[in-house]
């Protein structure tokens, strides 16, 4: 009888141990699905493009470039991170240019559009190694803006005391086009919610000179050799 009460016993502890455990894992399970990250990055990229007849070396129309015109990104986007080492997110990459054309002001923009997703892990304390790829619907527009008189608003402001004003007119030609990025990064982590983020990879684009938009006009637009393009990037991410 003592026998059979110490085996009740040690069922009963044995139990309890388990159910310890089971409680444990639960609540890390728990934990890990219910620890969703919003992450926010800012910073730059470079490369290399041919923009062909964007380019005021091959097109003297086109307003002089410098470094920052050709060469330099600005970036940015939102990721939130749905499971343990996967983030999917948004991010745009911009580059522009703006200078005179005869009497009006030019701005050219080319923007790298993506639906990033992101998987990674951590080779060391501080230190993730990711890799993303991200499908991109790409957009490209090129603006002209002037200051013109307007007889029929001088006649209708000078009736209430007004003088002659100039009004801003212009148009904008647009594209879009698709493309795929691919890069691998290493990110280091300052702060729990800071991190520097360097990453490396390509973008492919299906761009072609065809079929512009002008004030709902098809055009041609200028030849530009886009088609693969390394890229190098560092990002500020800030996380909550």
């Amino acid at each position: 009888m003592l026998n059979i009460n110490l085996r009740i016993t040690n069922t009963q502890q044995r139990m309890k141990k388990l159910a310890k455990i089971l409680f444990v894992l639960g609540m890390l399970s728990v934990g890990i699905v219910a620890q969703p990250k919003w992450s926010f990055h800012f910073g730059g990229g470079f490369y290399n493009p041919s923009l062909g007849f964007l380019d005021s070396d091959s097109n003297s129309v086109i307003p002089d470039m410098k470094t920052f015109n050709k060469n330099i990104l600005i970036d940015w986007g939102v990721k939130y991170q749905f499971y343990p080492n996967t983030r999917i997110g948004y991010a745009r990459s911009n580059s522009y240019h703006s200078g005179k054309v005869g009497d009006s002001d030019f701005l050219r923009t080319i923007s790298y559009r993506m639906v990033t997703f992101e998987t990674f892990y951590y080779p060391r304390k501080r230190m993730e190694l990711n890799f993303m790829l991200a499908p991109m619907y790409n957009k490209a527009g090129m603006r002209l803006t002037a200051k013109s008189s307007s007889t029929d608003w001088d006649t209708l402001l000078g009736s209430y005391g007004n003088g002659s004003i100039n009004l801003s007119t212009g148009g904008e030609m647009t594209k879009r086009w698709f493309g795929l990025a691919s890069m691998i990064g290493l990110r280091y982590y300052i702060k729990s919610w800071f991190a520097v983020d360097a990453k490396a990879g390509f973008i492919q684009n299906s761009y072609s000179e065809k079929n512009w938009k002008l004030e709902k006009e098809k055009v041609d637009g200028p030849i530009m050799n886009i088609k693969k393009l390394p890229v190098f990037n560092v990002h500020l991410i800030f996380g909550w």
